[in-house]
């Protein structure tokens, strides 16, 4: 259970900052920068958003392993692992403001997870073919 945890959680972290630094990249580069520095303007908004990038990964990866470790530990794959895996990551990363963010931003968290949930589920429901029997 460890090793799955540490283990999606560091995959998530490099995926998410090697994806973030190439977007960042691309978007530096093709947009607003003259012909001769398009490498430059691209180095540029990687350093620039680096940060950005390393805290959305760092919040995404905490996020994939708290929903890693309550699958493990409740033997059962259902929306309120991820509920508790949003709220728990907002939790966590608004800790520095003190006890009553914490907690709002958590049950912000698990209320997006809800919300995002049934969206997907209706997307789902509005997507499937009427022929199938599933």
């Amino acid at each position: 259970m460890t090793q799955d945890f540490f283990q999606v959680g560091s995959e998530t972290f490099i995926a998410v900052t090697a994806g973030g630094s190439v977007f960042y990249f691309v978007k530096g580069a093709l947009r607003s920068s003259s012909k001769g520095c398009r490498l430059a303007s691209g180095v540029e908004e990687v350093i620039t958003n680096g940060p950005v990038v390393c805290r959305w990964a760092a919040w995404f990866a905490l996020l994939i392993s708290i929903e890693t470790v309550m699958v493990d530990v409740r033997r059962v794959h259902d929306p309120w692992n991820n509920a508790a895996a949003w709220g728990g990551a907002n939790a966590l990363f608004a800790v520095n403001r003190g006890t009553r963010a914490a907690i709002r931003e958590g049950l912000k968290g698990a209320a997006y997870s809800v919300v995002a949930g049934l969206a997907v589920g209706f997307v789902t429901v509005l997507l499937k073919s009427p022929d199938s029997s599933d």
